[in-house]
């Protein structure tokens, strides 16, 4: 999460999307470091957002947690797109993203490429198990 927000090079005046944000952790976290950004995410699974919103209520962290299909979020304003999604989302997503996203936003992806889209550059991370996993930048 953290070197996720890091390779975003976020300012503190951003619009963040998670698209898959599971329980808001990356939210609550670039909340956390920036507090000034927009920051909203897109849930799918009921039991998981309601963890999201639990974290949302502890954490005080003014973030926006939809639960709603990544599929059909309006991304138009985001600065930087944070993905954790399986591979087989990847390639229907970039077809949303050459829709809606403005020239220069940031997609950043853990661990899965997006198909037919070049990366700007990319970052080995090594998880507290031990497990090393890529972060994808891409530059729209």
């Amino acid at each position: 999460i953290h070197d996720m927000i890091r390779l975003a090079g976020l300012k503190g005046t951003e619009t963040v999307y998670d698209l898959g944000a599971g329980d808001g952790r990356l939210l609550s976290a670039a909340l956390r470091q920036y507090p000034s950004v927009k920051a909203i995410g897109y849930e799918i699974i009921p039991t998981i957002w309601l963890l999201g919103m639990c974290r949302k209520f502890f954490t005080r962290r003014p973030f926006t947690l939809y639960l709603r299909n990544a599929m059909k979020a309006d991304v138009k304003n985001a600065d930087v797109v944070f993905l954790y999604l399986f591979p087989t989302v990847m390639e229907r997503l970039k077809t949303l993203f050459d829709a809606q996203l403005r020239s220069g936003t940031l997609v950043i992806s853990n661990t899965f490429k997006i198909p037919g889209k070049k990366e700007e550059a990319s970052s080995e991370v090594r998880l507290l198990t031990g497990r090393i996993v890529t972060v994808y930048v891409y530059r729209w």
